[in-house]
């Protein structure tokens, strides 16, 4: 069987939903050791399903958003990678913690609230903020910002610049987990760019960081955090495509 051909196939089991056995909608090879021990991020970002997904758990540096604990699952890949940058913020501002919101359910496939996150690769993260005095704030849900980094619920609270681009430094070094795209409102993308590029310490990593940071077209406008997107694991580009599927 051709591999176009295998891959049509699979995207045709993905859109009808039958979900009982997922190994018979795999390629032959993909039911064997090595792939049958692996994590699997199968179809598109928005058409999709994962096999053998990991969990992400909360830890010192990281939060999961309340109503997001049973959407905490992806390719250990895009885990691993938020568990590392979130000590990494943290090192770089003491005390610092990541507030994580839904990656995809564990089998993946259709997420409510979301066009994407079905198949492992996905996860969104709220900014770092901070009251009028400049003091850090945890928060326990995503809150929204417009253009001069102020709340839109006024509520007074202000978008962090520094802690959300050490947080963007963090992802873009990050070599391992192959991260392909950081979306985010373009407001906010401006205005990020500009801070980092008027400060010397920060300006080398805006030319990697802006080659990154995008508004997703057709969706809302992530105003209210980032939404991160990991490419394809190494050696799964028959099962797994990394553009979402045309609507």
């Amino acid at each position: 069987m051709c591999p176009s051909f295998r891959f049509a196939l699979i995207a045709l089991l993905v859109a009808s939903g039958a979900r009982a056995d997922p190994l018979q909608k795999l390629p032959p090879q993909y039911q064997r050791a090595p792939y049958s021990l692996m994590s699997l991020s199968v179809g598109y970002p928005n058409q999709g399903w994962q096999l053998r997904a990991k969990r992400l758990k909360r830890s010192e540096h990281l939060r999961i958003k309340a109503g997001s604990e049973s959407r905490a699952y992806g390719h250990p890949a895009l885990v691993l990678m938020l568990a590392r940058t979130a000590k990494q913020v943290a090192r770089g501002a003491r005390g610092s913690v990541m507030l994580v919101g839904d990656l995809s359910s564990e089998p993946g496939g259709k997420l409510p609230g979301h066009t994407s996150h079905q198949s492992g690769r996905d996860a969104d993260v709220g900014f770092f903020v901070t009251d009028a005095k400049g003091r850090a704030v945890l928060l326990d849900h995503f809150v929204a910002f417009d253009s001069e980094g102020r709340a839109k619920d006024n509520s007074g609270l202000l978008f962090d610049d520094w802690r959300n681009w050490l947080l963007l430094e963090a992802w873009a070094q990050d070599r391992r987990a192959g991260l392909s795209h950081i979306f985010v409102a373009t407001p906010l993308k401006n205005r990020l760019l500009k801070w980092a590029a008027a400060r010397p310490a920060f300006r080398k990593r805006v030319d990697q960081v802006a080659l990154l940071l995008k508004q997703p077209e057709n969706s809302q406008p992530h105003d209210d955090h980032f939404h991160v997107r990991i490419s394809c694991p190494k050696n799964q580009n028959e099962v797994c495509k990394e553009q979402s599927l045309a609507r």
